[in-house]
């Protein structure tokens, strides 16, 4: 993966940052000094997003398009979707663009104490949107690809390893 000198995963980028060589191309990938991967996505309009939010990724015409991620799990069958998580927190108009992580330890937004937060369980979509919750054992959508490192306790931020997470109907 390319080591891009300069890339500051926690900075947002306006479309004429774009037009003045600053930021990069919708969709490039990049690597910090800690091994941590991150995909240069455009911000849906009128996101509110916050360091911790997890958020699609789009497909299709929506590629690389960042939505913070539903509360409702996707139904079986549904488009499966790649996701990430936002670095920064930021109120987006439309031609905003930020690097959302999608490789190596970070922090999400768990916002259901009571479910199964302890680590190596994998995560699902919580009642808040853009928050997750640990699930042992459900029929329920989860993220492939996200698995909890420490025990959570409290709604909060907690660890997380993403290893190219995507939405997973059940």
């Amino acid at each position: 993966m390319t080591y891009i000198v300069g890339m500051n995963p926690a900075e947002v980028y306006t479309s004429d940052d774009l037009l003045m060589g600053r930021g990069a191309k919708r969709g490039t990938r990049g690597t910090d000094s800690d091994g941590k991967e991150y995909v240069f996505v455009l911000v849906a309009a009128s996101q509110n997003l916050i360091a911790g939010h997890v958020v699609t990724l789009g497909t299709g015409a929506t590629f690389n398009v960042a939505t913070i991620l539903a509360s409702a799990a996707p139904a079986p069958g549904a488009s499966v979707y790649p996701v990430g998580v936002c670095v920064t927190s930021i109120t987006a108009s439309a031609s905003t663009y930020i690097w959302a992580q999608v490789y190596g330890t970070c922090s999400v937004l768990f916002s259901d104490t009571t479910a199964s937060n302890s680590p190596g369980v994998p995560c699902m979509p919580s009642s808040v949107p853009g928050g997750v919750k640990g699930s042992l054992n459900t029929a329920s959508s989860f993220i492939e690809g996200m698995v909890m490192v420490a025990t959570t306790t409290l709604a909060g931020l907690g660890a997380v390893f993403l290893s190219y997470p995507r939405l997973s109907p059940a």
